[in-house]
């Protein structure tokens, strides 16, 4: 059996920060049943433009162009869990009420996860507008640049390529 089960969806990625693994972070929190960690909401619409030409933004991953999160205060936004099932009696989508042990619920940025919601199900380009800024409002509502997964995309592509070799590389987004 897993020691630890992880409870998200495909517009989902969970992000450990620099510095730390996935396992430093899971054995620091080994006394608790399950933790709940935090969410970047991205928007799915506002891309970085740093590129010479539109195109180039384009061609890029999603999750290297979709990098402003939506960073209204006051909103408590969904939250992930992992959870040790030995100590669960049942599990729900955002955290398990019937388990045996200790909960938290941590803030403290070393595991969190980016959150894509309406890209997965577009087919098409999520870039309704290219924005080359570190912070911006749109209808009173803040932005701010998040390259946390952008960071890591190169390392993205080779463990893609690696798994499932080259297949998709030329196909049609």
């Amino acid at each position: 059996m897993a020691k630890w089960m992880f409870f998200f969806d495909v517009d989902e990625f969970v992000y450990v920060a620099p510095n730390n693994t996935i396992k430093s972070v899971l054995d620091s929190l080994s006394e608790y049943t399950q933790f709940m960690f935090e969410q970047r909401h991205m928007s799915s619409k506002f891309c970085l433009s740093v590129f010479d030409d539109a195109e180039q933004t384009y061609r890029k991953w999603g999750f290297e162009k979709l990098v402003y999160k939506d960073f209204k205060r006051g909103i408590r936004w969904d939250r992930k869990y992992a959870a040790q099932p030995r100590n669960l009696y049942s599990a729900g989508v955002h955290l398990s009420q019937d388990f045996v042990g200790k909960s938290i619920y941590t803030r403290d940025q070393r595991i969190t996860f980016f959150h894509y919601h309406g890209v997965i199900a577009n087919r098409g380009e999520p870039c309704e507008k290219l924005i080359n800024s570190t912070g911006f409002y749109f209808e009173r509502h803040p932005f701010v640049l998040d390259t946390g997964m952008r960071d890591v995309a190169g390392f993205v592509k080779k463990f893609e390529l690696k798994m499932i070799g080259s297949t998709l590389q030329n196909t049609h987004q």
